[in-house]
């Protein structure tokens, strides 16, 4: 059986989106991976563009928010963002963790921000590889 695990940031255009395509290239045999935004907000361009880079193509994909997917049953919620952890709604069933990145749009530098949007991919990157070890050797 698949664990479920939920990402969730701000407006599910920045850190969610890249954890989700992530784990679900990593290792979709044991994960069923799926993200939202406390609100729905635009996915953000160096989103794109950074996994696009990696043979991810998000180009086009709809954001939700944390009201699309409330509804859903979760095993793992983790939040990617301060705004996320503090108003995660509860998941009754859901072990909650918190994963903290800098935010690369704080940012206003156009130059240094697409930086930190590489630095945020390749560290949720190797987050979802640790995690994907813990909880898949967990499982077994």
């Amino acid at each position: 059986m698949k664990l479920r695990v939920l990402f969730l940031c701000a407006t599910n255009g920045v850190q969610s989106p890249i954890a989700e395509a992530l784990l679900g290239a990593m290792d979709p045999e044991h994960f069923e991976a799926s993200s939202a935004g406390i609100e729905r907000g635009e996915m953000h361009p160096f989103t794109v563009e950074v996994m696009k880079e990696i043979n991810v193509d998000l180009q086009g994909r709809s954001t939700r928010s944390v009201d699309d997917v409330q509804h859903l049953s979760f095993d793992i919620v983790i939040t990617l963002s301060d705004r996320a952890r503090f108003l995660c709604p509860k998941f009754t069933q859901a072990e909650v963790v918190h994963w903290r990145f800098d935010d690369p749009l704080l940012v206003s530098d156009c130059v240094r921000q697409k930086h930190m949007f590489h630095v945020l991919r390749d560290q949720i990157t190797q987050r979802i590889r640790l995690f994907t070890l813990v909880y898949a050797r967990a499982a077994a």
